[in-house]
């Protein structure tokens, strides 16, 4: 292909291995569909790689959520803390429970949530949401100091480890996640009580297994196939494996791009360029669009954006025209990457 031929390049594209795919295909072939047999392994396995006493897979991260705010104790009326910079799924899961979304502005050195953007008139809040959103870390202890229950969101930097502050942690494992089963999402505690509760959510045909659940709003059934576990088990097994394999083009992209700037993520889910002064994110992810390559900007994060909501979030809007987000998965090649850095060269 000539330097001139233009090349599709995708943002995200699902990660996984032959043995991802071996492991799904003998659950299938073994007759392992429907049922739990490997629920229980795999749960147990997403404890130890999360370093958590309890763990829970369930049919989305949607599900997952909801599961983690329930167990945490929100209910109907009460406020929640949402930082503006998360996917829209953060905000309905809120509003699924009766609950009110509470929207902050992200901090200023980094688009995630900072505890010093929370105001006086969300003293009512008893709960928050921290998503680590693109591979970043909220600072969950200023949020701890000020008594804050903390939903840890660890759905765009999976690690192994959650945050002991957190009450409970959610991940999700879809597609374009750093660990896919297809569609799934995980719940971790280490609090025997909260765990039970999820238990008990995500369980509407069994019965209670000790403890109250007489406040539950609603009880819902999202399970996981056998195959999909096997293919959780697999994936787990390859994490460093992912992370080394993603962290090939992050060093490609940083010594091709090396006069521009980036932030510094603690896993390599995004690659995410700072712009000099005077570039539109936006502008541009349309603009490579035009040349075949898929950028996002950070405005395909923005709840005040997505859904319509009022309010001022400088800082969130200040990001948005700064950051771009360039292609990085498990998908990418050599040619690939070169040509993301020559079409963006270009563009700058």
């Amino acid at each position: 292909m000539s330097d001139d031929a233009q090349m599709k390049v995708s943002h995200s594209f699902p990660g996984y291995s032959e043995d991802v795919v071996k492991a799904a295909s003998r659950a299938l072939q073994d007759g392992y569909f429907s049922g739990d047999r490997l629920k229980v392994e795999v749960e147990a396995r997403l404890a130890s790689f999360t370093h958590a006493g309890y763990a829970q897979v369930t049919g989305s991260g949607f599900t997952a959520l909801q599961a983690a705010l329930i167990a945490a104790g929100v209910r109907s009326a009460e406020k929640v803390i949402v930082p503006v910079v998360t996917c829209p799924g953060v905000y309905h899961a809120v509003c699924s429970l009766g609950a009110e979304p509470v929207l902050v502005d992200v901090g200023e050195e980094l688009p995630v949530l900072d505890a010093a953007r929370l105001t006086a008139g969300m003293i009512e809040a008893r709960f928050v949401i921290a998503p680590h959103m693109f591979g970043l870390s909220v600072d969950l202890r200023p949020l701890h100091e000020r008594d804050l229950i903390i939903i840890e969101d660890c759905a765009q930097r999976q690690h192994p480890e959650r945050h002991p502050l957190a009450a409970v942690s959610v991940y999700s494992f879809s597609p374009t996640k750093l660990q896919t089963m297809g569609y799934g999402g995980g719940v971790v505690t280490d609090n025997a009580i909260l765990h039970n509760r999820i238990q008990c959510f995500l369980s509407p045909d069994e019965a209670e297994q000790g403890g109250s659940i007489d406040d539950l709003p609603f009880r819902i059934h999202a399970p996981v196939a056998d195959f999909q576990c096997a293919m959780l088990l697999a994936q787990l097994d390859r994490y460093q494996d992912t992370i080394v394999r993603r962290q090939i083009w992050v060093n490609e992209y940083d010594r091709q791009l090396g006069s521009l700037q980036r932030l510094q993520t603690d896993v390599p889910f995004r690659y995410l360029l700072r712009l000099p002064n005077g570039q539109s994110a936006p502008e541009l992810a349309q603009a490579l669009q035009q040349c075949g390559v898929s950028a996002w900007p950070l405005g395909s994060q923005l709840l005040h954006h997505t859904l319509k909501l009022p309010g001022d979030y400088p800082h969130a809007e200040r990001w948005q025209q700064q950051l771009l987000s360039l292609p990085l998965h498990e998908g990418l090649d050599e040619a690939g990457v070169n040509y993301v850095c020559r079409q963006l060269l270009a563009l700058l």
